[in-house]
């Protein structure tokens, strides 16, 4: 029953980020990009509380193993920060991109971090 628990609170975590890159998605999609600060400010908090959330989850869950699910979320908000930077998008969008990534990172090395500090 663990593990089912855990495996669906991991897939969760995976759809939710998906659906937060869906979401900066779409206030980039305008052309020429026109994100207010207000969609900026909304997205980075929706997006700090799940990351503290998650992180929270990794602290007090035994053996979450969160990294493997993180996997797809890290590669596609990769993709996009390297292209933000390298096409100097807008800077909101470039922020939000950055932001998401340091975000997904953390988590993902906050996980093997706790789960090799379980191995030892």
């Amino acid at each position: 029953m663990k593990l089912f628990l855990k495996l669906t609170v991991g897939t969760l975590a995976t759809g939710w980020f998906f659906l937060l890159w869906c979401k900066q998605m779409i206030l980039a999609s305008d052309i020429p990009v026109t994100i207010s600060f207000n969609e900026m400010q909304d997205f980075l908090q929706i997006f700090s509380i799940s990351t503290i959330l998650a992180l929270v989850y990794i602290r007090f869950v035994d053996d979450t193993k969160l990294h493997y699910f993180l996997v797809i979320p890290i590669l596609l908000w990769g993709d996009n920060t390297i292209r933000d930077l390298k096409y100097n998008y807008h800077p909101y969008d470039t922020l939000m991109s950055c932001v998401s990534l340091s975000g997904c990172l953390l988590i993902f090395l906050y996980s093997i971090l706790r789960q090799r500090h379980r191995l030892n």
